[in-house]
């Protein structure tokens, strides 16, 4: 048998067959329900002409075989229903004991890699600023706002925010900050952040968008390209389809580095989803 590779992940490996097993037995009891529902439509048709008064002899023998010949098929059938059904809830059962058994560990992961992703973020923007800026004043204000607003993108963990790309996440901040241009300069590197026009989408898109308060003029520009931008990305997607535009508003506000208590007008209604 030949070693397995250095970086396999075996635990990533076990749960993908675990899963692959659930989906085909779900597949194998599917696909014997549907020859089992056939046998037992047959063998109700022909017990049916078998009780027909007017059939002669032969009929009612050969309707009284096929009838018998079905109902074996459909128990056979039946059988590989339950069979398949019972495997797979044992093999669920275990998927799921294994999963709650590595939750902490899951979760501790996670955690380490949103403080990672945390702290380059912040580490690159603080780097970026002092690079760009020459005031020591405004170096300090923005430190100090960017500090602010990263610990609100993070405070939140129900935000897989660590799932975005570490550039997406800075540029978006930029522009909240109202330095995306020195972004652009600065950061060739990083996924570049277009400077699109108001964007013009569905209904929850604008309204998403309407949400944003009246802030310093100069940096409306910023903000709105980075708007158009998360719009596009699939975290946001998801959050326009599943989300009221309450909740959607106050994470872009996060996201783009802007005040979200700003944005929001009633911060203590409830949130319907």
């Amino acid at each position: 048998m030949e070693p397995a590779p250095e970086d396999l992940d075996v635990q990533a490996y076990c749960r993908s067959l675990a899963l692959q097993q659930v989906r085909t037995l779900t597949r194998l009891a599917g696909i014997a329900m549907q020859l089992a529902e056939g046998e037992g439509a047959r063998a109700l048709a022909a017990q049916a002409r078998a009780a027909e008064p007017k059939a002669d002899v032969a009929a009612v023998q050969a309707a009284r075989a096929e009838a018998q010949e079905a109902g074996l098929a459909f128990s056979r059938f039946s059988n590989s229903v339950q069979r398949s059904l019972a495997q797979r809830a044992r093999a669920a059962d275990r998927l799921c004991a294994r999963d709650k058994a590595e939750a902490p560990e899951r979760e501790a992961a996670r955690k380490a890699r949103r403080d990672r992703h945390c702290h380059e973020v912040e580490h690159a923007l603080r780097f970026m600023i002092g690079d760009e800026f020459q005031d020591e004043a405004r170096i300090d204000a923005l430190e100090a706002e960017l500090k602010e607003r990263i610990e609100e993108l993070y405070e939140g963990e129900e935000v897989r925010v660590e799932d975005r790309p570490l550039g997406s996440v800075m540029a978006g901040l930029a522009c909240g900050l109202g330095i995306a241009e020195e972004w652009r300069r600065w950061a060739p590197g990083w996924p570049g952040l277009p400077n699109p026009a108001r964007s013009v989408g569905s209904e929850a898109e604008v309204e998403a968008e309407r949400a944003f308060p009246d802030i310093d003029p100069t940096r409306i520009p910023g903000i709105r390209a980075g708007l158009a931008v998360r719009l596009q990305e699939a975290d946001v997607i998801e959050w326009l389809d599943n989300k009221s535009t309450f909740t959607v508003a106050d994470r872009l506000c996060r996201s783009l580095g802007v005040d979200h208590f700003l944005c929001l007008e009633d911060p203590d209604a409830p949130d319907t989803g």
